[in-house]
């Protein structure tokens, strides 16, 4: 039975975190998921009593481990500690990288475990996000970037849900950071290092995802690293709902301003 090490990053919003974490359990145990779930959760500094309720929710359940951080940091280095951990301790076959804000439909872990097995070229897979209708598409696997303007756009957005069979392929700059589902062996043999870091700097520390980022552009980045034959897929039965602004206090068009900032 393969493992899937999700790691989950908490930041002043403990319920949409348990949420997440029981949504992860539900689909489990759902039919044609042959997968055992690792579920790490970190708590990024966010207060005690954050930390108190995700320690009262989740303490005791088997294979859910919970984590805290004495300072916030960030996406990426955040991530980075749980994947670390998750290499010491689970040898995990896949690594799941899944926002607080999320609620995983009961059929996307076995979409995702049959994504990932049938086509090893990939070293990235995505979801299908939708909006909190469960019926709007809010991004369909990946984003298409413009380094010009540093604008992006979203596969799919606002499209139904139900017509996503008719989708044509396209190529994606990168996946969607709320829902990344990797192949271990990429963590571990498939990614360049960073190149904003110095050789020093890299074998110093574990740098799967880039650290020089707090809070946006960490997956398009890590999209940029894949090693020559790897690509960026979408498993389009793979349904998460996404909240989105949850772990930056962002909500709608409104952006705080250190979303704005990063």
């Amino acid at each position: 039975m393969p493992k899937v090490g999700v790691s989950i990053l908490n930041y002043r919003a403990a319920d949409r975190t348990i949420s997440c974490v029981q949504s992860l359990l539900t689909a489990q145990m759902a039919a044609g998921v042959d997968a055992q779930l690792l579920i790490h959760v970190a708590d990024n500094a966010s207060g005690i009593g954050d930390f108190d309720s995700l320690r009262d929710a989740l303490s005791g359940r088997p294979d859910v481990f919970l984590h805290r951080h004495e300072s916030n940091l960030g996406f990426a280095a955040g991530h980075n500690r749980n994947i670390e951990r998750l290499f010491t301790a689970e040898s995990p076959d896949f690594v799941w990288l899944l926002n607080n804000d999320c609620s995983v439909e009961e059929g996307a872990v076995a979409a995702l475990l049959k994504c990932a097995r049938s086509d090893p070229a990939i070293g990235i897979w995505g979801a299908t996000l939708l909006e909190g209708d469960h019926e709007t598409i809010q991004c369909a696997g990946g984003c298409f970037y413009n380094s010009w303007l540093s604008s992006y756009r979203q596969h799919g957005r606002g499209k139904p849900a139900a017509l996503r069979a008719a989708f044509e392929p396209r190529t994606f700059s990168y996946i969607a950071g709320a829902s990344l589902f990797i192949p271990a062996q990429v963590l571990e043999e498939g990614l360049k290092p960073p190149e904003s870091l110095t050789p020093s700097e890299n074998e110093s520390r574990s740098q799967w995802l880039n650290e020089t980022f707090f809070l946006y552009f960490e997956e398009l980045d890590l999209a940029q690293r894949l090693a020559p034959g790897l690509g960026l897929g979408w498993c389009r039965d793979a349904l998460i709902i996404h909240i989105g602004g949850e772990g930056t206090e962002t909500g709608g068009s409104q952006r705080s301003a250190q979303a704005e900032y990063h």
